[in-house]
């Protein structure tokens, strides 16, 4: 009996991993968590900032640190 309990939940555990593997490739892009390389581009079509205000809001960011 043992070993079909053990059989049944290792059927179970790979259930699972199969529906976790589906709603996570789901899952709208907005709920998954963010890594640093997705931001890049995240302006894009956003804002329009010339290279100048870039390197303008990076001094003052230096001074506030």
């Amino acid at each position: 009996m043992n070993k079909s309990i053990n059989a049944k939940l290792a059927s179970i555990e790979e259930e699972l991993k199969v529906v976790k593997a589906q709603v996570a490739k789901h899952a709208p892009a907005s709920s998954r968590k963010k890594r640093f390389v997705d931001l890049e581009g995240i302006w894009k079509g956003k804002a329009d900032f010339s290279f100048e205000e870039i390197e303008e809001a990076k001094i003052k960011l230096k001074k506030c640190l």
